[in-house]
């Protein structure tokens, strides 16, 4: 393991950090930070993860570290998230627990506190700074799900009954406390502001070249689905924005986690929601999309999509009666089938984008640098054709062609395109 002493960090991050020290008890000038690598190849992709361990005499604590990327374009991309990640702990997510404290409910009594601990987080977007600090979950038995493999049911029953403890919290607050709910109506969707800041459209051609890939991992003769697609491909970047459209999910928007893949570390017994950058106030449906279609397969959802669904609603109508409200007046199970076939599209809309990346093996992973850079290049033959270095290697194009097709097949088949 190599362990760097004494370490160089930039005066953002150094603060932070001394920041952290103080309030937790340590003397200044007496305790050191050392420091290593906090994540493994291919765990994510917005940021740099740094694991810190400040000591004093026999005392130690060790932090997770977010922090942006160094290479300058991801870094511009990387701030709104960053931004965003910085709102969910100092204000969105602090909103919903404090709700859920004064409720007092029994100690027998499931509650939400799926979150890791947060000591800092601040985002200053003009100077391009951003610090995170939070627990290291790995102490506690926590690990994350191997991103190249689907995840078993029970897995992913564990995610539908966080996510239903964790809307309820919005639906319940935005019922009995109107006024101081209304602030974070604000929190929409941070992709599409993004995407206004992408003059050449290269999000927007990038994801028509991954509907045109998406395509291909269909057989040949199999026109009807082909044609579902090619109504799509040119029109992905609105779909996606339709889907996150606010007005469109009302009255039932709540606090969405935004970005629920198997990135998530787990126990066999509980689930603990990381990475908050694309938290945003939108359909609760659509949490469940994005995780069922990237991170289960055609095999488990054959069976298992509608088990999954009725446990999410199960929990999301029983934390919500604990809470003090009504499920059948605030999100009838008519509304959660109709926000469902109405948003259902979105599952393989972020499929298509994100599930090259999802079954690339780490030890096969392009430079992320490299890779981000390659795909905003204007083509030289002037197609629209972008580069795209994920899921192309002999392994992850197989896993690729048999996990997008049966998201295709799915979609098609529960009347969602």
């Amino acid at each position: 393991m190599y362990v760097k002493q004494n370490p160089t960090f930039t005066s953002c991050f150094s603060g932070a950090l001394r920041q952290v020290a103080r309030e937790h008890g340590f003397t200044d000038g007496l305790y050191r930070l050392d420091s290593e690598s906090g994540s493994n190849m291919g765990d994510g992709f917005a940021g740099n993860l740094v694991k810190v361990f400040i000591r004093e005499a026999d005392r130690e604590l060790v932090v997770l570290c977010k922090l942006l990327p160094e290479n300058e374009m991801r870094k511009q991309q990387g701030v709104p998230l960053f931004d965003r990640e910085t709102d969910a702990y100092v204000k969105i997510l602090p909103m919903l627990l404090k709700f859920q404290s004064e409720k007092a409910l029994p100690e027998h009594v499931p509650q939400f506190d799926n979150v890791p601990r947060c000591y800092y987080a601040k985002t200053t977007v003009d100077k391009m700074e951003s610090v995170i600090i939070m627990e290291d979950l790995r102490l506690q038995a926590f690990r994350m799900w191997d991103k190249a493999n689907p995840v078993d049911f029970e897995h992913a029953r564990l995610l539908m009954v966080t996510l239903g403890r964790l809307h309820a919290l919005s639906f319940a607050l935005k019922d009995q406390q109107p006024e101081e709910f209304a602030k974070y109506r604000e929190f929409t969707d941070p992709m599409t502001k993004m995407l206004a800041l992408d003059p050449n459209k290269t999000f927007q051609k990038m994801a028509a070249s991954m509907c045109r890939r998406a395509m291909d991992t269909l057989e040949e003769n199999d026109t009807f689905r082909r044609g579902k697609l090619e109504l799509l491909q040119d029109r992905c970047v609105q779909e996606i924005e339709a889907c996150v459209d606010v007005n469109a999910a009302e009255p039932y928007a709540v606090i969405c986690h935004g970005d629920c893949w198997s990135n998530n570390r787990t126990t066999p017994t509980k689930v603990k929601l990381i990475d908050w950058q694309l938290c945003r106030y939108g359909s609760p449906v659509l949490d469940l999309l994005y995780f069922i279609f990237n991170c289960t397969d055609e095999k488990l959802r054959a069976d298992g999509y509608q088990r999954l669904l009725n446990c999410y609603y199960h929990s999301l109508s029983e934390h919500l009666n604990i809470l003090g409200g009504d499920i059948e007046r605030q999100f009838p199970r008519s509304a959660f089938r109709a926000q469902l076939k109405k948003f259902g599209r979105y599952g393989l809309l972020i499929a298509m984008l994100i599930l090259p990346m999802i079954c690339t093996p780490n030890d096969e992973l392009p430079d992320t640098d490299s890779a981000m850079e390659d795909m905003a290049k204007k083509p030289a033959d002037g197609s629209d054709e972008l580069s795209f270095a994920y899921g192309t290697t002999e392994k992850a194009a197989i896993r690729y062609r048999e996990r997008l097709s049966g998201c295709i097949r799915d979609t098609v088949r529960l009347g969602y395109i």
